[in-house]
C-alpha cells in the first residue's frame, strides 16, 4: 500500500505537539488562591440564591412555604387577634361590626375627585363635557361661561384613573386642544385623555 501523507496534515500534526512545560510555582499559586476562595464560608445571600436555583422543591419546603403564606394572610386579615380585640355582633344588631370595618377602610376608599374644567369657546351658546365618567351624557355636566366672553368652566367629579372625554359645543363634539388625544374605540373618532390621581 502506498503511504500517502498530506502536507496539510503534517503541518497540523506539527502544530499539535505537546505544550511547553508549565511553571510549577505559578500553578501552585493559582491552586492555593482557588482553595482559599472555596474555603471561605458562603454568605447567606449566596446560600439562598443557590437554594432557589435548585430545580425541585421538597415536600417539607413546600409545606413550610404554604404555612408561612397562611400565617401572613391570617395576620394581615386580623384573624389571629384575641377575641376581646374583635368586634362581635350582638343579637340585637347583627351588623354591629360593619360600621367599624367601614371606618377602618375609609382612608383607603377610592372616591370621585373634583376636577376643574375650562374651555375657550367665545362664540358658543352651550358647552358641556361628556366622557366615560358621565356615560357621554351631554346634559350631565354643563359648563357655564365666566363673564360675557370668558372661558366656559365647571367642576366635575371623576373617579381616579384614565378617562376619555370631549366637549359638546352647540351640539357638536370637540376635543380639548390642550389635552392629549387618542382614538375612541367605542364611538370612533378622537377623544381627549384625562388622568385623575387620588391624593
Amino acid at each position: 500500500m502506498i503511504d500517502e501523507r498530506d502536507e496539510l496534515i503534517e503541518r497540523v500534526a506539527g502544530a499539535l505537539k505537546p505544550l511547553p512545560q508549565q511553571n510549577a510555582r505559578a500553578m501552585a499559586q493559582i491552586l492555593a488562591t482557588v482553595r482559599a476562595r472555596h474555603a471561605q464560608a458562603p454568605s447567606r445571600l449566596t446560600l439562598v440564591l443557590e437554594w432557589m436555583r435548585q430545580p425541585t422543591v421538597s415536600v417539607a419546603s413546600a409545606g413550610l412555604l404554604a404555612a408561612a403564606a397562611l400565617a401572613i394572610g391570617f395576620v394581615t386579615r386580623g384573624a389571629l387577634s384575641t377575641p376581646d380585640e374583635r368586634v362581635l355582633p350582638t343579637a340585637a344588631s347583627p351588623s354591629a361590626s360593619v360600621p367599624a370595618i367601614a371606618a377602618a377602610n375609609a382612608p383607603n376608599e377610592v372616591r370621585a375627585m373634583p376636577v376643574p374644567i375650562t374651555f375657550d369657546a367665545a362664540g358658543a351658546k352651550s358647552v358641556s363635557i361628556v366622557g366615560d365618567f358621565n356615560d357621554w351624557d351631554s346634559t350631565a355636566s354643563p359648563l357655564t361661561r365666566f363673564g360675557a366672553n370668558g372661558p366656559w368652566t365647571a367642576t366635575v367629579k371623576v373617579m381616579p384613573g384614565r378617562h376619555l372625554y370631549a366637549f359638546m359645543v352647540d351640539g357638536k363634539l370637540v376635543v380639548d386642544p390642550r389635552a392629549p388625544h387618542t382614538r375612541d374605540l367605542d364611538f370612533g373618532g378622537d377623544a381627549s385623555v384625562l388622568m385623575v390621581n387620588q391624593p
